[in-house]
C-alpha cells in the first residue's frame, strides 16, 4: 500500500485520502496486468535484473541400465533495466480551497491519482510497444499498407495465438488463458464476432477477472484500455498486445512505491510564506521491461470508424 505523506492532517483523513488516491490510480493499471511483479530492495542500486532460463533439450535416448543421466548446463538470459523516478505536483490556491465546492479536496486527489495511474500505465504500454513482435493485420508488408478494413478479427487472434504456441509461450496458470490489451475501437470490431464471449457471462468470481476485462475469444482474455497505443499512418493503426506469462516484468522500489504527498496551506515556510496555496503530489520509482519478445505479439490493425 502506498504511504501517505501529509502535514497537519488527522490520521482518519490521511487514510481516507490514501484510499481515494489508490482507488483512482489502480483503475488505470490495465497494461500492467499479467506482468512479472518485482520489488527492488532499498540500497540495491537502480539497475535491476530479470532472469529468463532457457528450456532444456528433450532426452530421447534411453539410459544405460545402472548409469546416471548425463549432466547438462542450465543456461539463463539476464535482462537488465534501470529504475527511474516519476511524479508531479499540483498547486491549489487558498482562495480556491475557501470558495470551491470540493472542500475536502477529494476530486483533486482523484485527479492526481488518475495522473499517476495513467503515467505508470503509459510507461508500461510504451515498453510493450518497443519490445513486442509485430504482426500486421491482413498479412500486410508495411504499416502504410494497413487500412481501416484490416480490423482486429478472430483470424488475427488465432494467428497470434498460433505464434505464441509455436514459440512455447506459457498461458497464465489458474486462468489457463492468454491476455490481449486492446482499446475501444478494435474491441468494437471484435465484439461483433459470433464466437465472442462477454465477460458478464462468466464474471462470477472477482478474483478471476483482470482489470478492464471485457470478454474472451479463443482462449484469450481481452482487456480494454482507453490508453491504447496508436500510430499515424495511411489510417490510424492500433496496437493490440497479446502475450503469455512472463513476457514482461515491472518493478518498483521498496520504500518508494506510489506515494501521495499533501501539504496544506497552513504549512508556512519560505516557499509559501503567506500560506496562499497547498500542494497535492505523487512520486514513485518504476520500470517496465520486455523479458521475451517472442512471447509478446503486437497485432497492428485498423478499425471501423
Amino acid at each position: 500500500m502506498a504511504a501517505n505523506k501529509t502535514t497537519d492532517l488527522t490520521q482518519e483523513m490521511s487514510v481516507y485520502y490514501e484510499k481515494v488516491f489508490l482507488a483512482r490510480a489502480e483503475y488505470e493499471f490495465i497494461h500492467k496486468e499479467g506482468a512479472q511483479m518485482r520489488t527492488q530492495p532499498q540500497n540495491g542500486g537502480k539497475q535491476v535484473n530479470f532472469t529468463r532460463h532457457t528450456p532444456l533439450a528433450t532426452v530421447t535416448t534411453a539410459l544405460t541400465e545402472g548409469t546416471n543421466p548425463s549432466e547438462v548446463n542450465l543456461t539463463a538470459t539476464t535482462v537488465s533495466a534501470a529504475l527511474a523516478e516519476y511524479g508531479t505536483t499540483v498547486k491549489i490556491s487558498r482562495f480556491l480551497t475557501l470558495t470551491g465546492i470540493d472542500a475536502n479536496n477529494k476530486e483533486k486527489i482523484e485527479v492526481v491519482g488518475q495522473n499517476m495511474g495513467e503515467t505508470i500505465d503509459e510507461l508500461t504500454r510504451n515498453e510493450l510497444f518497443t519490445g513486442a513482435t509485430a504482426q500486421l493485420a491482413g498479412a500486410k508488408a508495411a504499416l502504410t499498407d494497413i487500412s481501416a478494413s484490416n480490423t482486429l478479427s478472430a483470424a488475427e487472434i488465432r494467428k497470434a495465438v498460433r505464434t505464441l504456441k509455436t514459440n512455447k509461450a506459457r498461458k497464465y496458470q489458474g486462468r489457463g488463458s492468454w491476455i490481449c490489451k486492446t482499446g475501444p475501437f478494435p474491441a468494437y470490431d471484435l465484439m461483433g464476432d459470433t464466437t465472442w464471449v462477454n465477460s458478464t457471462t462468466y464474471d462470477n468470481n472477482a478474483e478471476g477477472i483482470y482489470k478492464g476485462e471485457i470478454g474472451l475469444l479463443y482462449g484469450t482474455r481481452f482487456l480494454e484500455s482507453a490508453n491504447q497505443k496508436t500510430e499515424a499512418s495511411t489510417t490510424t493503426v492500433y496496437s493490440n498486445f497479446i502475450h503469455g506469462s512472463d513476457a514482461f516484468g515491472v518493478m518498483d522500489l521498496e520504500g518508494d512505491k506510489p506515494q501521495l504527498f499533501i501539504v496544506p496551506n497552513t504549512n508556512i515556510d519560505s516557499g509559501n510564506p503567506a500560506g496562499r496555496f497547498s500542494t497535492v503530489a505523487w512520486a514513485a520509482s518504476f520500470v517496465a521491461k520486455t523479458l521475451n519478445s517472442s512471447w509478446l505479439i503486437n497485432v497492428k490493425t485498423g478499425a471501423t470508424a
